[in-house]
């Protein structure tokens, strides 16, 4: 049940993502939501279930902006293993060890995004621009907290109701015990 709430989560955002949001001016800065639900599901999930929702969020969002197939699940995922592997030696459970993370990871991602692409195709003229990538770096922490807090609830409500067996094919525990 995991898979499907974030992926149709993640659905949505990269829908708004890539319709609403584009309709932002320049000057504003474009969000990048679906980069803070990577990071999220890197941080609260477990290894197979968050990366079948990343592998599937970064092949969507290869069909809806991708312009080389496959860089986008490639980039989440490489991502979603550095993650865990700092995870595993540092508590980054709290949405507010969240926020300077994926800034950080933000920062990464364009770097090695603008280097992947400029190596296949140096003729192509550059979408680097340092102005655009701290604009987009103070995006992402202001609205960071948020937006965390938002897939917190959302993983709440989803903890909730699987042990309250709401769902069907949740587990209980005991179901003799009333």
């Amino acid at each position: 049940m995991f898979i499907i709430i974030f992926l149709i989560l993640g659905i949505l955002i990269i829908v708004m993502q890539t319709t609403f949001l584009q309709l932002l001016p320049a000057w504003l800065g474009k969000p990048d939501i679906l980069f803070l639900l990577i990071i999220y599901i890197s941080c609260q999930s477990d290894i197979l279930r968050g990366s079948v929702v990343i592998l599937m969020l970064g092949l969507l969002m290869d069909v809806f902006s991708g312009v080389f197939l496959g860089l986008y699940p490639v980039i989440y995922l490489l991502v979603f293993a550095f993650i865990k592997g700092i995870s595993s030696k540092i508590a980054i459970n709290e949405f507010t060890y969240q926020v300077p993370l994926a800034v950080i990871s933000y920062l990464f991602v364009g770097t090695g995004m603008f280097l992947f692409s400029f190596s296949l195709a140096p003729d192509a003229p550059s979408q680097w621009s340092w102005g655009n990538m701290l604009l987009q770096l103070l995006m992402l922490a202001v609205i960071g907290a948020p937006v965390f807090g938002i897939f917190d609830s959302i993983m709440n409500f989803y903890k909730s109701t699987s042990a309250s067996g709401r769902f069907p094919g949740s587990k209980r525990s005991n179901r003799f015990k009333q």
